[in-house]
Order: structure tokens, then sequence, then C-alpha cells
């Protein structure tokens, strides 16, 4: 088998193991991102579930679960909250933003290779398809009636072509499932922005306003 892909490859022109690569590309970025949102995604809602659980004036309490998500893309956001946490509640809500913002490249990291190959694939096998229909042209020019060349020719067209039509719908797959996977761990982060802003100005806002009303 690895021989007949030796030989396809040296009659393709190179145009097979290129689209070999593009693939085998897009199978380890999609292994390396699916291994980090399966990480990822299940560690927001614990945290959610942990900042709902625990009294916003505990600050210390606060820090402990910060450092227990060092590393992650939840650990600049949730300690920018802490260190506006005496700024207004608007003020707060900017702070976080710009923690989110700078977190966004580790969340789509590499994803742009997959775009890439999704583009490439497809052109790299209509490239294919067309050297191995001038190939079958060729014979022809030449005088030859070998019904096996002309025959060969259009099977490494059909090989190319086919080859780069995988690569597309292997990255448009993967790509429709980290776009959702980005989506869920955008919300979360929104959801942490909006949890601590609750935390620590929207509670105290209503227990001042029923303590105004009872008095």
């Amino acid at each position: 088998m690895f021989q007949q892909f030796i030989t396809l490859s040296q009659q393709s022109t190179g145009i097979i193991p290129l689209l070999s690569l593009l693939l085998l590309l897009v199978i380890v970025v999609s292994i390396e991102r699916g291994i980090y949102f399966a990480r990822l995604v299940p560690s927001g809602l614990k945290l959610n579930q942990e900042l709902q659980a625990t009294n916003h004036h505990e600050i210390n309490a606060l820090r402990t679960i910060s450092r227990q998500y060092e590393g992650t893309v939840f650990e600049a956001p949730l300690e920018a909250a802490l260190e506006a946490r005496h700024l207004d509640a608007n003020h707060m809500d900017r702070y976080i933003d710009e923690a989110i913002v700078h977190e966004l490249p580790r969340l789509d990291r590499f994803l742009w290779m997959i775009d890439a190959c999704v583009t490439l694939g497809p052109l790299i096998g209509l490239l294919g398809t067309i050297i191995g229909i001038t190939e079958s042209f060729n014979v022809f020019g030449n005088g030859k009636q070998d019904i096996g060349a002309v025959m060969g020719g259009i099977g490494h067209a059909l090989a190319a072509t086919a080859c780069g039509l995988v690569v597309a719908i292997v990255g448009v797959a993967a790509n429709a499932y980290f776009g959702k996977r980005l989506r869920v761990a955008m919300l979360q982060l929104d959801l942490l922005k909006f949890t601590c802003v609750k935390h620590f100005h929207l509670k105290d806002h209503v227990r001042l306003r029923a303590q105004s009303a009872a008095a």
C-alpha cells in the first residue's frame, strides 16, 4: 500500500502528498483543540457554580477559586473582577471585558489553519485535476492511441479532486464543531463577568433598596 502511495505521489507530481499533509494538519489541530475545549467547557460550568455558592464579601475565598483556575482563560477575568471590585458596575464591566479580550486569542488558537486547509484543499485538488487532464491530452498530442495512458491521466485527475474534497469536508466539519465550542466558551466568559458584577454590585444595591424601603 505504501508503495502504491509513492507511485501515485510521483504520478500526481506531488499533489497527493501535499493534500495528505493538509489532511494530517486538520486532524492534528482538531485533536489538540478538541482536548482543549473538552477540558475548558466543564471547567467553566464548575467555576460558575462555585461563584454562585461563594459569598462575594469573602475575597480570600474568591482568590482561592481564582488560583484553582490558574492557566485557563477564566483566571484573568476573575482576577480583573477582584481588582475592580471597588469600581462602579459600569467600570467594572469594562475592566473585565478588557481582560476577556486579551484571552480570546487562546480560544481560537490554530483554528485559522483549518480555515486555510478548507480553502486550499479543493484548489490544490483542482490543480491536480488540470495536471491529470493535461497528461491525457499530451498522449493524443504525441499521436499515440494508448487508452491506458489516457485513463491513467484521468484517474490521477479524479484522485486529486477526491483528496481535495476530503480535506475540505473534514475541515468544514471541524470548523462547525469548534465554532460551537468557541461560542460556548465565550458565553461562559460573559456569564463569569455578569456573575461577578452581580455579586459585587447588584446584590448590595438590592439590599440597600430593601433597607431604605423598610425604613
